[in-house]
Protein backbone atom coordinates (compact mmCIF):
# COMPACT_ATOMS: atom_id res chain seq x y z
CA UNK A 1 0.00 0.00 0.00
CA UNK A 2 2.01 2.89 -1.32
CA UNK A 3 -0.44 5.65 -0.49
CA UNK A 4 -0.44 7.16 2.98
CA UNK A 5 -3.11 5.64 5.17
CA UNK A 6 -5.67 8.11 6.43
CA UNK A 7 -7.90 7.64 9.43
CA UNK A 8 -10.09 10.72 9.08
CA UNK A 9 -13.89 10.62 9.01
CA UNK A 10 -14.19 10.84 5.21
CA UNK A 11 -11.64 8.09 4.53
CA UNK A 12 -13.24 5.75 7.04
CA UNK A 13 -16.75 6.47 5.74
CA UNK A 14 -15.63 5.71 2.19
CA UNK A 15 -14.10 2.40 3.31
CA UNK A 16 -17.21 1.44 5.30
CA UNK A 17 -19.46 2.38 2.37
CA UNK A 18 -17.42 0.08 0.15
CA UNK A 19 -17.73 -2.73 2.72
CA UNK A 20 -21.52 -2.27 2.99
CA UNK A 21 -21.92 -2.26 -0.78
CA UNK A 22 -19.71 -5.34 -1.15
CA UNK A 23 -21.68 -7.13 1.56
CA UNK A 24 -25.08 -6.16 0.14
CA UNK A 25 -24.13 -7.12 -3.42
CA UNK A 26 -22.37 -10.31 -2.30
CA UNK A 27 -19.21 -9.37 -4.20
CA UNK A 28 -16.82 -11.22 -1.94
CA UNK A 29 -15.16 -14.64 -2.13
CA UNK A 30 -17.15 -17.65 -1.02
CA UNK A 31 -15.44 -19.87 1.50
CA UNK A 32 -11.95 -19.32 2.85
CA UNK A 33 -9.84 -16.36 1.74
CA UNK A 34 -6.13 -16.05 2.53
CA UNK A 35 -5.61 -12.37 3.34
CA UNK A 36 -1.88 -12.65 3.95
CA UNK A 37 0.51 -15.25 5.29
CA UNK A 38 -0.77 -14.70 8.84
CA UNK A 39 -4.51 -14.20 8.34
CA UNK A 40 -7.10 -16.47 6.78
CA UNK A 41 -10.72 -15.38 6.61
CA UNK A 42 -13.04 -18.35 7.00
CA UNK A 43 -16.29 -16.57 6.08
CA UNK A 44 -16.05 -13.30 4.13
CA UNK A 45 -19.67 -12.35 4.81
CA UNK A 46 -19.17 -12.56 8.58
CA UNK A 47 -15.80 -10.86 8.26
CA UNK A 48 -17.30 -7.84 6.46
CA UNK A 49 -20.21 -7.68 8.90
CA UNK A 50 -17.80 -7.75 11.83
CA UNK A 51 -15.50 -5.12 10.29
CA UNK A 52 -18.45 -2.78 9.72
CA UNK A 53 -19.46 -3.02 13.36
CA UNK A 54 -15.99 -2.81 14.90
CA UNK A 55 -14.64 -0.02 12.71
CA UNK A 56 -17.94 1.87 12.74
CA UNK A 57 -17.82 2.16 16.52
CA UNK A 58 -14.06 2.45 17.09
CA UNK A 59 -12.51 4.22 14.09
CA UNK A 60 -11.39 7.23 16.15
CA UNK A 61 -9.35 5.06 18.53
CA UNK A 62 -5.79 4.57 17.21
CA UNK A 63 -5.77 1.09 18.76
CA UNK A 64 -8.12 0.04 15.94
CA UNK A 65 -5.99 1.43 13.06
CA UNK A 66 -4.59 -2.07 12.35
CA UNK A 67 -8.18 -3.29 11.94
CA UNK A 68 -8.83 -0.49 9.45
CA UNK A 69 -5.61 -1.43 7.64
CA UNK A 70 -6.70 -5.07 7.49
CA UNK A 71 -10.00 -4.10 5.86
CA UNK A 72 -8.10 -1.91 3.40
CA UNK A 73 -5.88 -4.87 2.51
CA UNK A 74 -8.97 -7.05 2.05
CA UNK A 75 -10.45 -4.42 -0.28
CA UNK A 76 -7.23 -4.13 -2.26
CA UNK A 77 -7.03 -7.90 -2.78
CA UNK A 78 -10.71 -8.22 -3.69
CA UNK A 79 -10.48 -5.41 -6.23
CA UNK A 80 -7.30 -6.87 -7.80
CA UNK A 81 -8.95 -10.28 -8.08
CA UNK A 82 -11.96 -8.70 -9.84
CA UNK A 83 -9.77 -7.18 -12.57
Amino acid sequence: MAEEQKYDHDSINELLSWAKETLNNKRYPVGEFQLDKCAKILDCEKYLDSMLLVIGKNWENPTFYPTVDQLRLFREKIEKAAE
